[in-house]
């Protein structure tokens, strides 16, 4: 079926009943209407609407069956030419990278990237760091953006940054009070960082919150109720590094990495990695 100016016809007719009106609703004559749906019957092989001798026009059986798909047939096109229209381009990004990330450095990112290539969609997903190589590998996204997993093919750049004390400035905690902490609840890493820099100070801290996502982690960040550490360049308003604040000591560095499949790499990709990495640059 692939006339849709006859399935319009034919639809406009089932709905009014009437040949001259539906003529003047699609602005052209009697004669075209009646060609149209001549046209679907042949092809159909049946009849969609009884016509003539003096007696009302009706739908057939046949007639009431085809015109629901008939209006699904013109509904899918509709939607498949807006769809089309509202896309300004063909060229896509699939981003894959970390929350922290996404709401940060990433952030920078899109902005360089869209002033420079406006034509380019870019579609982002979160996952945790460990498992944003398999959505490479499996061709799910075209760019990995995250903690350093490690030299491989692919790997387009690596830049150490800090891990910092990340709060908010209105958290209180008096100076010799224990540190309440708040991290991923399988966050063994970074917890593992922060307790081993207390330690050496000879801080103590303890986990006041855990939760299973990043964003419940920021939730507990934000509402005053604990700190967390997390990359410096990730630590953006209104995250603050609290570190000198109260006299914490100094975490580790951690390396932070883009990947992408050399063989699906073009200059899109290329030009997105580079606006990732001038925004890492600026915080060196």
């Amino acid at each position: 079926m692939r006339d849709l100016n006859a399935l319009e016809s034919f639809v406009v007719a089932a709905e009014t009943l009437n040949f001259s009106v539906a003529a003047e609703l699609r602005n052209t004559v009697q004669s075209a209407i009646s060609t149209h749906v001549k046209k679907l019957e042949d092809e159909l092989g049946c009849v969609l609407l009884t016509r003539g001798r003096g007696l009302p026009m009706s739908l057939t059986p046949e007639g009431e069956a085809f015109v629901v798909y008939a209006r699904r047939i013109l509904g899918l096109s509709d939607e498949a030419v807006k769809a089309v229209r509202g896309a300004r381009s063909s060229r896509r990004i699939r981003l894959g990278t970390t929350v922290t990330l996404a709401m940060s450095v990433v952030t920078q990112a899109l902005r360089q990237f869209a002033q420079a290539e406006p034509g380019v969609q870019i579609h982002v997903q979160c996952e945790r760091s460990d498992a944003l190589l398999a959505l490479l590998d499996a061709g799910e996204i075209d760019i990995a953006f995250m903690m350093d997993q490690g030299r491989r093919p692919g790997r387009d750049f690596v830049e150490s940054t800090a891990l910092v004390w990340a709060g908010v400035a209105e958290f209180a905690m008096a100076s010799a009070q224990d540190v309440p902490l708040v991290f991923l609840t399988d966050g063994r890493d970074l917890r593992g960082y922060a307790f081993e820099a207390l330690d050496r100070a000879g801080r103590t801290g303890f986990l006041a919150h855990l939760s299973p996502h990043p964003i419940g982690v920021r939730a507990f960040v934000l509402a005053g109720l604990a700190i967390t550490v997390m990359p410096q360049t990730a630590v953006v308003p209104p995250l603050a590094d609290l570190g000198s604040k109260f006299a914490l000591p100094r975490l580790r560095d951690v390396a932070l990495s883009l990947y992408y499949d050399p063989k699906r790499a073009g200059q899109d990709i290329t030009l997105f990695s580079k606006a990732i990495h001038d925004q890492l640059a600026k915080e060196v």
